[in-house]
């Protein structure tokens, strides 16, 4: 994946850049997972430990995926006024780039999260995302976004949209359509860059004393964010 090295400046911000990722990354990376999503109703379900007893596998198993597919690439945006090299990183990004069909054990990935997870709602949740985009990008080469981190610290700064541009660019370059499953909060930050929702998944985590209704959006971006025609759904 050609990483398109980017530079922005805003009044009163410190410079951001966007770099290639490389397992050195992997620690900050989980850290930056971890925070990001914090407490909430659906992660006490999806973790009744807390996130924070996964950090060690999680490690692990970002720099196994790495390893495992050349089609996974990460990306990075640094803030290169920050004095500590390591803290340097403040938002993260992991892509498959598909230039073929995969097959679909190439785009299927385990929901198991660790000895920490609550593994059937993991399965339910992670695994019914899993199954509905592999089900829609069936027989079609494509850009997956897979993961999408911005430290909270760091908000509002535009470090997600930087890996956004960057990662679309090679997607268009490549001639390729991009997949994501979005949060409800992420959606109109996809919107803005040609995703469109083309399906949906809903996961009742009532079983454990959690919400009933947590609905993930599958958003499609066609190349160059056309608008999606009705007949190629």
């Amino acid at each position: 994946m050609r990483v398109i090295v980017s530079h922005h400046r805003q009044l009163c911000t410190m410079p951001l850049e966007v770099l290639p990722a490389t397992e050195a990354d992997a620690h900050r990376a989980a850290a930056i997972e971890s925070v990001a999503y914090g407490p909430s109703p659906v992660g006490a379900v999806l973790f009744p430990g807390g996130r924070s007893s996964e950090s060690s596998t999680r490690v692990a198993d970002l720099i196994a995926d790495l390893r495992k597919d050349a089609a996974c690439r990460w990306a990075k945006v640094i803030d290169t006024d920050i004095e500590k090299e390591e803290d340097q990183m403040i938002a993260f990004a992991m892509w498959y780039i598909w230039e073929t069909p995969p097959t679909k054990e190439q785009h299927s990935f385990s929901s198991y999260r660790g000895p920490s997870c609550n593994a059937e709602a993991c399965e339910l949740f992670f695994g019914g995302m899993d199954s509905m985009r592999v089900n829609y990008m069936k027989g079609k080469p494509y850009v997956y976004l897979k993961l999408l981190h911005t430290d909270p610290k760091h908000h509002r700064r535009g470090a997600a949209s930087l890996l956004l541009s960057s990662g679309l660019a090679e997607a268009d370059r490549l001639g390729l359509p991009a997949c994501l499953e979005s949060s409800v909060q992420g959606r109109k930050l996809y919107e803005r860059f040609g995703f469109e929702e083309v399906d949906s998944h809903t996961s009742n985590f009532s079983s454990w004393g959690g919400p009933s209704d947590v609905m993930v959006p599958l958003m499609i971006r066609p190349v160059g964010g056309r608008p999606i025609s009705k007949e190629s759904q």
